[in-house]
């Protein structure tokens, strides 16, 4: 259980990203290559959010932070951006300070939020005692690095919650989103940044999937512990290597040997 006196640090969304501790989206680019990570950390700024992004984003306001959702967004108006009158509404909509939506999304979002209010286990976990975005900061006990995540829930009762937005909510092909992305590898180091943090390791992690497009199904899917093993394996893999990349001032990419590539096997006919 996850005591309701322990502290988070309350961030806002870019006080959170602007803080130079190692969060696991960061960690990640390790995998590809630690010259991919300093890059990223050296950028000036961040990329602007993808269309893919913005729009999780939003439905991550609406449904964990539903009081900040109509201060921070606004139903994009209907008129065609070519016309005069067009172009001047939508001028207006974004005088007004908000995250324009158009209607698809908006529409996808009233949806998503419909869909998990009436959805048995997802709404539970929502009513019960809990904090949303939250923000955790520990320095890794083996290799001294400071460490951040904001998970999306964290429940009293110990359950590290996270909200996903996805083409297909199947058991079977959120197991390949999970693969795919790395989110094992994102559960791990979301329980030991917490538990470094707290000194409590919350009881596991759950994912709170839901489709884009309608019907908008939603299925709460509880990771294993053997793949959160592996992701803690994943895990230790990378932050050793930041950790020697760090030490000694080295950033390699690629390697600098000639190499054999071959066709991948699906395209060999």
């Amino acid at each position: 259980m996850i005591p309701e006196w322990i502290p988070a640090e309350q961030l806002t969304n870019e006080e959170y990203h602007a803080h130079p501790a190692i969060s696991r989206s960061a960690l990640s680019l390790i995998k590809k290559s630690p010259l991919h990570y300093r890059a990223y950390m050296d950028q000036p700024e961040r990329p602007d959010p993808t269309p893919a992004m913005r729009f999780g984003t939003a439905v991550h306001t609406a449904v964990l932070e539903p009081h900040l959702f109509d201060e921070q967004y606004t139903l994009a108006p209907e008129f065609s951006r070519t016309t005069k009158a067009g172009k001047e509404a939508w001028a207006a909509a974004i005088d007004q300070g908000k995250e324009l939506l158009i209607r698809n999304e908006w529409d996808a979002i009233q949806g998503i939020v419909a869909s998990i209010s009436a959805h048995a286990a997802a709404n539970q976990c929502l009513s019960a005692p809990g904090i949303n975005e939250a923000t955790y900061m520990a320095k890794d006990p083996q290799t001294g690095l400071q460490l951040k995540c904001r998970p999306d829930r964290l429940t009293f009762s110990g359950w590290c919650v996270d909200l996903k937005t996805t083409q297909d909510a199947s058991t079977a092909e959120f197991a390949r989103s999970i693969a795919k992305f790395d989110y094992h590898v994102q559960a791990a180091f979301y329980l030991h940044v917490i538990e470094a943090a707290t000194g409590v390791r919350p009881k596991g992690f759950i994912f709170m999937t839901v489709e884009k497009t309608a019907p908008f199904a939603v299925h709460m899917l509880r990771l294993s512990e053997v793949s959160i093993q592996q992701g803690t394996r994943e895990m230790i893999a990378h932050l050793r290597t930041l950790q020697s990349c760090i030490e000694t001032s080295t950033w390699p990419g690629y390697s600098d040997q000639v190499e054999d590539v071959t066709l991948p096997s699906w395209a060999v006919k």
